[in-house]
């Protein structure tokens, strides 16, 4: 096996192994949280573990101002969609490295 083929091996495990780790890491976004609490006050389920309600939180920030109209100051989060989106590319890249550089090539 060709050196490239074994870093297209590689790029498969890191691109599915980057959105599992970073799952245990995730946390459901703020206006997530209020909307199922305003749903919970007018008697209708809301699920907020949706993909587009979790974020993966780097550095954990300091909540200013009132609880209706505030902000997160020193918060650096990224939308777990997006981490799910770059595990996708790093396995269809490995994919691709695997699959087209080939020792032999075969005759047509």
């Amino acid at each position: 096996m060709n050196k490239i083929r074994k870093v297209g091996i590689l790029l498969i495990i890191i691109g599915f192994f980057i959105p599992s780790i970073s799952y245990p890491f995730t946390s459901v976004t703020r206006q997530a949280r209020l909307m199922q609490v305003a749903f919970a006050n007018s008697g209708i389920f809301y699920d907020a573990n949706h993909l587009r309600d979790l974020e993966v939180v780097l550095v954990e920030g300091v909540y200013k101002g009132s609880q209706n109209d505030g902000h997160f100051e020193g918060r650096h989060a990224v939308p777990y969609r997006y981490t799910i989106a770059f595990g996708i590319t790093l396995v269809f890249i490995g994919i691709s490295f695997f699959a087209l550089y080939r020792k032999q090539k075969i005759p047509i």
